[in-house]
């Protein structure tokens, strides 16, 4: 097995993205190909290592053969399979939503995940060793501290996503390469082992990184925020809730951030330099058009197939391609009526409008071979109802599902010009946003026994649901904190692990998810280790696979 001493990163025409440097760094329409001892050395090398870094985070969300784009919002209890989520592979997010027999340590879809990470984390591993073995580092300049920040920033948060998913993985130093993935030299460290190491990189970039509002109030820099937001998610996995909640409130006191209008945080106006970059957004991964090749498939994931109901056509504003792979629980919906009534359209949750599609209309009167199609005693305008669909489709209930509401937290429409034809887009994946901090701090305070401070910081955001104080909460219990966590967080790809740490996961999937609710196990407290690195290692499998 051959030791690679040099790892060579290869940038060809293809923009850094994710970072932020000065104007000559992001001129890559030149091929950049540095030996990974030069490039760390350098602002320039450094910035080209960290955006291999990315680019392998990115995959999991550009790798259209991969298809776990959504592996984060699955198998919880606010998701259950869209309509069409049997058109997808079954060791992928099939899998990982019911905790099916697939979700196995021979799925490929779990391999690739592990393998991609892995080797995100080798170019910020070349970073640290390079820099740190330099000399002291408060000699070094501010931009090559601010490097690596970052670098330390970034194995963090591969790191946090491998332990959280895996939990006994192995540290590498410089993980070997091969034409295949990575090729592992050593076994397993505890789960004990790889959070010190999380923490620690976390504490020790903070001080050397610079703020969002420091930088180029990019949301695609990793800045001290993001730091401080993986430093309290860290913390609060291992409980130590005090350090989570002082993480939790560096983020909140950061200038950089400000809490937006509800309908300015998700949406596409102004595009890149618009909303997408708006200053509640601590970090996202960023993908830019036109490109063909660098696209995610995201957008398309919770559309209903609304465009199968005759009088509603496909078009950007009804939701695009629709693919129904996953459709917010009954449970979801039931945290956002307040009166019980089953109607959502009643509500003063701005959260519930802005954020969410809760109807269709009626907008075809014929089809393209000049057919009608509106049903007889409708108009064009008209809200689809259960009673349409159910005329149209008497004895097939699960055709009934095409006009259920949905989020639109991950829509895209055609402001990079995506068209009704294709289901990939352009938008970028959003990682963190500030009001995160809010819920997360709220958590953390409510477990150091300071009620009165999780209750202040939740009341934050429903005042800005609400509008005014009417939903605020004069005090709250921990159910509380788990349900704000879902109308507030849902569908961004953190429930799993909140559900996870507070030892919620597997009681609420089988109370709320009916498409896991008989499968889930102990075991779905992790996933297996992929089979290639058991083989590789000899390492022991994670119980019950």
């Amino acid at each position: 097995m051959k030791k690679l001493k040099n790892i060579f990163v290869s940038l060809i025409a293809l923009p850094l993205l994710f970072i932020s440097c000065d104007d000559d760094v992001l001129d890559q329409e030149l091929r950049h190909t540095l030996s990974a001892e030069d490039a760390a050395n350098t602002v320039k090398g450094n910035q080209a290592l960290l955006a291999g870094s990315l680019i392998y985070a990115r995959e999991v969300y550009r790798d259209f053969e991969l298809r776990v784009t959504m592996f984060k919002q699955c198998g919880t209890d606010i998701v259950r399979n869209g309509t069409n989520m049997a058109d997808e592979p079954a060791d992928g997010l099939l899998a990982m939503n019911t905790y099916s027999g697939d979700l196995s340590a021979g799925s490929e879809r779990i391999q690739t995940f592990w393998d991609n990470y892995y080797q995100g984390i080798t170019p910020a591993n070349q970073i640290i060793n390079s820099i740190t073995s330099s000399g002291s580092i408060d000699e070094l300049s501010d931009d090559i501290k601010n490097a690596l920040g970052q670098a330390y920033t970034m194995r963090a948060f591969l790191y946090l996503e491998l332990v959280r998913r895996f939990e006994n993985i192995p540290i590498v130093e410089v993980a070997d390469l091969d034409a295949t993935g990575p090729v592992f030299t050593t076994q397993q460290n505890t789960r004990e082992e790889v959070y010190d190491l999380i923490l620690s990189d976390l504490k020790t970039a903070v001080p050397l990184l610079k703020k969002r509002s420091e930088l180029d109030n990019s949301v695609l820099t990793i800045s001290s925020g993001l730091a401080n937001i993986l430093l309290a998610e860290a913390s609060l996995d291992v409980g130590d809730y005090q350090a989570a909640a002082n993480a939790a409130d560096a983020v909140i006191s950061d200038e950089s951030y400000v809490l937006q209008p509800l309908d300015n945080i998700f949406g596409l106006d102004g595009g890149k330099s618009g909303e997408e970059n708006n200053q509640e957004i601590i970090f996202s991964i960023g993908f830019e058009p036109p490109s063909t090749e660098n696209v995610q498939w995201t957008s398309q994931m919770f559309v209903p197939l609304y465009d199968r109901v005759n009088g509603v056509a496909r078009t950007m504003e009804q939701g695009g391609r629709p693919w129904s792979r996953l459709s917010p629980s009954e449970y979801y919906w039931s945290l956002f009526d307040s009166d019980s009534d089953d109607d959502l359209l009643d509500e003063n949750d701005g959260r519930l409008e802005a954020w969410h599609k809760l109807y269709w209309v009626f907008d075809q009167e014929v089809d393209e071979n000049g057919n009608r199609v509106l049903p007889d005693g409708k108009q064009l305008g008209d809200r689809v109802t259960l009673e349409d669909v159910q005329a149209q489709w008497p004895d097939n209930e699960t055709n009934w599902r095409y006009i259920e509401p949905t989020t639109i937290k991950t829509w895209e429409d055609d402001q990079y010009g995506r068209t009704t034809a294709i289901a990939e887009g352009w938008r970028n994946i959003m990682i963190f946003r500030y009001s995160h901090a809010y819920v997360i701090g709220a958590e953390a305070y409510f477990k150091l026994g300071n009620t009165s401070k999780a209750t202040e910081y939740l009341n934050v955001l429903r005042e800005r649901a609400y509008g005014d104080t009417s939903g605020n909460f004069s005090t709250i219990t921990f159910e509380d904190i788990v349900e704000e966590h879902a109308r507030e967080l849902g569908h961004e790809g953190h429930r799993w692990q909140f559900l996870k740490r507070n030892n919620l996961l597997i009681e609420r999937v089988r109370l709320y998810n009916s498409d896991a609710s008989t499968n889930i196990q102990e075991k779905h407290l992790l996933w297996p280790l992929p089979q290639g690195f058991i083989d590789q290692t000899g390492s022991q499998q994670n119980p019950g696979y």
